[in-house]
């Protein structure tokens, strides 16, 4: 409180004042009776008597508030020792209690005490506002609710912003186009999803619109709801052609691919379709393999895996050979490696 300053300053200004009167006013003496006792002084001592008696006041009354507001930072401090300690033991996953003095840090400590993955346990009359609407949202969120999250402004891939988006595709997933429409605005997480269901109703001019957030996993997944959809709003296999031209497949991407497309196309046009497949990607190669023998075309399957290197194919030869002795294994035995 700058006490030394102000003492000192006092002091200056009741002197000048002493001596100002003393000088400039009068130089003589004032009697006065206080309690039947006579008291006689100068009348530049009787100008200061009121300042000095006010320097006093002041200063008592600044060193009381000084004291208390030293007693309040020293508790302050200690309650903050106890908040980072129980951040400490939070960030660990032990929660610990603490006693806090401050009513203010208390009601933010009461969180903290509990840990911040079960708000469940919080008591949150006693927390501060602020962290209430927090624990309201983050609840909601974890309850599977959609929450308006554009005034606090969350980043993207925050794990609360990507399962809230989560959450309103489960609630609205006619509205997934709204993800992909600005597909760059969320998570990867969120717009994978939105392609997942999207995917499912889609035509095949909106497929070819949203080609480019179509991945391997979510063309799977349109392979597999593909069942659900009337013959006539059938994906078309040249669609499906230019969606992995924008790919890059493994064999065994290639080999899951030719398992699904086989419950769903001709014979013939699965022929031509990977053989056009091998033709720009050798590592289509077993896919068209596995189609053959799928179709029962084992000739044509030996012929090819002849022209191939002979440590080249080895389970697919293995498996032909097996045919060729008369025993049926099932055709996904080759689909194990993947």
């Amino acid at each position: 409180m700058h006490l030394k300053r102000y003492t000192f300053a006092s002091i200056i200004l009741i002197a000048a004042v002493s001596f100002y009167v003393y000088k400039m006013v009068s130089t003589g003496t004032y009697t006065l009776e206080l309690l039947g006792i006579n008291i006689s002084l100068p009348i530049a001592v009787w100008s200061v008597v009121p300042m000095t008696l006010l320097f006093l006041a002041s200063f008592i009354h600044i060193l009381y508030y000084g004291f208390k507001d030293y007693l309040r930072r020293k508790r302050v401090s200690r309650d903050i020792d106890k908040l980072a300690d129980a951040l400490f033991w939070d960030v660990l996953k032990e929660s610990k209690k603490h006693n806090y003095t401050d009513k203010e840090i208390r009601k933010i400590g009461v969180v903290l005490d509990m840990g911040c993955d079960n708000f469940l346990k919080v008591d949150k009359k006693k927390c501060h506002e602020h962290i209430r609407d927090a624990i309201d949202i983050v609840t909601a969120i974890k309850h599977g609710e959609f929450v308006d999250l554009k005034k606090i402004n969350l980043d993207k891939s925050n794990p609360l912003t990507v399962q809230n988006w989560l959450n309103f595709l489960k609630a609205e997933p006619a509205k997934a186009e709204e993800i992909l429409r600005k597909s760059e605005s969320y998570d990867q997480k969120v717009v994978n999803e939105a392609v997942k269901i999207f995917v499912e109703s889609a035509n095949e001019q909106q497929l070819e619109k949203y080609a480019h957030l179509i991945n391997n996993n979510s063309l799977i997944h349109l392979l597999d709801t593909m069942s659900k959809r009337d013959e006539k709003d059938k994906i078309s296999l040249e669609l499906i052609d230019k969606l992995l031209m924008q790919k890059s497949l493994s064999n065994c991407d290639y080999l899951l691919l030719a398992r699904k497309l086989s419950k769903l196309y001709t014979p013939h046009a699965l022929l031509s379709f990977f053989e056009k497949l091998v033709a720009r990607d050798e590592r289509a190669f077993k896919a068209y393999i596995f189609i053959l023998i799928e179709f029962e075309m084992l000739d044509r399957a030996n012929e090819l895996l002849e022209d191939t290197q002979h440590d080249e194919y080895l389970d697919f030869k293995a498996f032909l050979d097996l045919r060729k002795a008369g025993k049926h294994y099932p055709i996904n035995l080759l689909l194990q490696q993947c």
